[in-house]
């Protein structure tokens, strides 16, 4: 079966070169009919072809859905072993600074407390000079101007875009 494309090619030649034929009077009554019947399998075609398209996304939908789930199962398994690591990591921690020890031999790994490098602590950013500060765009907030256009307001350099349009299926 020939491709949604090739479809959609032949049934607007053939329909452009009907209709065009129709206004022209070029076209006999039985031709007219062979014509038309063609224009309805394609039409019929492009049907089918629609049809299997929205089955297959209906089965895309579906496994998309299954790999959601089983994300959010395994990121909550993955944080629950997070967790669980900066738990033990803690533990051993506190054990080492409780008893002050400083290394240890542990089988097959050796355990030692290191001393972090060098970190900074901002407790009042206004008190920072600018040479420190990293400037940023401006964010725009496309939802409320969304609204504000919506609602009739002028806003220059916005405009409100009515005619796209997307696939709906039911």
């Amino acid at each position: 079966m020939p491709s949604l494309y090739k479809l959609s090619e032949d049934y607007k030649f053939l329909s452009e070169y009907l209709e065009t034929a129709l206004e022209n009077d070029e076209i006999a009554e039985d031709d007219f009919e062979m014509y038309k019947n063609t224009l309805e399998a394609l039409e019929d075609g492009i049907e089918n072809k629609c049809e299997n398209i929205v089955k297959f996304m209906r089965n895309l939908e579906g496994s998309i859905e299954a790999f959601k789930v089983e994300e959010q199962r395994f990121s909550k398994k993955r944080k629950y072993m997070e967790n669980k690591q900066e738990r033990l990591k803690g533990l051993l921690h506190e054990f080492l600074e409780s008893n002050n020890i400083e290394k240890m031999n542990a089988g097959v790994f050796k355990v030692k407390l290191q001393v972090n490098p060098p970190s900074i602590n901002v407790y009042d950013p206004t008190k920072i000079p600018d040479t420190y500060k990293i400037a940023q765009e401006p964010k725009i907030d496309s939802k409320a101007l969304l609204k504000d256009v919506k609602n009739g307001l002028e806003i220059d350099g916005a405009t409100l875009v009515t005619d796209k349009k997307h696939i709906r299926i039911s």
